[in-house]
Formats: structure tokens, C-alpha cells, sequence
């Protein structure tokens, strides 16, 4: 079940601490640290706060009581670093190193030897300002040195019966604002009620509501996008009763670059 190459990464470690969001990395490098270790050697440390979707918290907390391991949730608020309100390039950078330095005074009070993440390969070839942060801070990504990508990690959650393993990625809602378009909590309430809606709606997924200065634009999948459409009036009229002062559907579909 465990890759020889995790094995390695995981030899020598007695007491960790685990950064456990909803996602399907991290829920695996949790189940495969309990594991090897024991659950008494591992704690399951998620964050909630503005802009994490409350539904990612809650499968967290399925998963942790799932696996039947130690759970300590932090409560984060990056609106209040002029760092994230300010959105900058990096702003992801500044936001992850204050989210880790909560995490690691969480791990050390509880006596954990080290704080790891989810980070797998195919994170490398994406731009995240927040890698950088992770390693100044000295988080250890297990999945990555052991080289495993996306797809062995969607096996492996398979195996391990992880209701993740068929789960699209669900990045922070932070992600949604273009650099420099500054990050309220109530836009981000908006992104995140106008994603709910689409949801139900529209029955797809992935989907992103970006906002820009009061409007929003839609991303749908490139199969999606007639569906979405001729059923136009109905969620542009929902998203309008939200605050968005206009709504647009891209055209070129979620995840194509121009």
C-alpha cells in the first residue's frame, strides 16, 4: 500500500503533525502517516477562516474522525495581514507563512518533530508563491520527495477508501481576485455563495466565480459552457441579487489560458 519511495521520506520520524485541508493530497499523506506511524504519533491540524469554504472544513473533519486521529483546528484570519487585503503578486506567499507559523506552534506545543503538507509533483509545474514559503518555514512535503504526482495520489486515496480520491482541487477563495484587486470579506462571501449557486444550478464542477471590481465571470468546463448559456438568465439574475454589479460568462472555459 505504501510506496517504497514514502517509506524513505518517512523513516526517522517518531511524532508529526499533519496540515490537513479537504483535499485528496493531504487526506492521504494523513492516512499513509497513520500508517506507518500509529495514530498516536500523528495530528491532523486544519485551518478554518474567511477564505476556506466551510464544506472543505467539514470533510476535513469527516476524514480526521474517519481515520480516527488527534484533530486541532486553527483559526485563521488573513485579512487582517495588509499583505493579503492589499493582494499583491505573493500575496499567497505572505498568506501561507502566517498560516504555517500557527500550524507550527500547534505542531511543537503538542510535540510534534516536524509539520508536513500535501505538496505532491505536479504542484511544481504551477505558480505558487506559497511553495517558497513552506520551505523557508521548514515543512516537509513528503509526497513530493517521495515523487509522487496527482494521479498516484488519486490511486492511492482509491485504495485507502478516501471519499477524496474523485474530488476536484478546491484552491482558497483568495484565488479568485486578480493581483492588485484588493480582498474584502464580503467579496469574499459573494465568490463563495455565487459558486454555491452555480453548483446547484448548473450541476458541474469544476467551476470559478473571478471577481474584478464588483463583477464576476464565470468559468465553466469547455463542455459545459452551452449548458451554461441558455440557462443564462436564470443564475445571472441569482448572482446579480448577491451584489455583482455585472456577470460574464467566459467563453473560453475554466482552466484554458489565453
Amino acid at each position: 500500500m505504501i510506496p517504497e519511495s514514502l517509506k524513505k521520506v518517512f523513516e526517522g520520524h517518531r511524532r508529526v503533525a499533519v496540515a490537513l485541508s479537504g483535499g485528496v493530497d493531504s487526506a492521504v499523506l494523513l492516512a499513509l502517516a497513520i500508517r506507518t506511524l500509529g495514530r498516536d504519533s500523528v495530528l491532523a491540524i486544519t485551518a478554518t477562516g474567511p477564505i476556506f469554504p466551510p464544506e472543505e472544513s467539514e470533510l476535513a473533519r469527516r476524514t480526521a474522525g474517519h481515520l480516527g486521529v488527534e484533530h486541532y483546528e486553527v483559526k485563521f484570519e488573513p485579512l487582517s495581514l495588509p499583505a493579503f487585503r492589499e493582494n499583491p503578486p505573493d500575496r499567497c506567499y505572505h498568506c501561507k507563512k502566517a498560516l504555517f507559523e500557527k500550524f507550527y506552534e500547534v505542531a511543537r506545543a503538542w510535540g510534534a518533530e516536524a509539520v508536513w503538507d500535501g505538496t505532491q509533483l505536479d504542484d511544481l509545474f504551477e505558480d505558487r508563491p506559497g511553495l517558497r514559503a513552506l520551505k523557508e518555514l521548514g515543512v516537509e512535503s513528503p509526497l513530493l520527495a517521495g515523487g509522487l504526482n496527482k494521479t498516484e495520489v488519486r490511486k492511492l486515496a482509491r485504495k485507502l477508501g478516501l471519499p477524496q480520491a474523485e474530488k476536484t482541487s478546491s484552491p482558497c477563495l483568495a484565488t479568485r481576485f486578480p493581483p492588485g484587486e484588493p480582498v474584502t470579506e464580503e467579496a469574499l462571501k459573494m465568490v463563495y455563495e455565487a459558486e454555491r449557486k452555480l453548483k446547484d444550478l448548473l450541476k458541474v464542477q469544476p467551476l470559478r466565480v473571478r471577481y474584478l471590481r464588483g463583477e464576476a465571470r464565470v468559468e465553466v468546463p469547455e463542455g459545459a459552457l452551452e449548458r451554461a448559456f441558455y440557462n443564462r438568465e436564470i443564475w445571472v439574475k441569482s448572482l446579480k441579487l448577491l451584489g455583482f454589479k455585472k456577470v460574464s460568462l467566459d467563453l473560453e472555459g475554466y482552466g484554458r489560458k489565453s
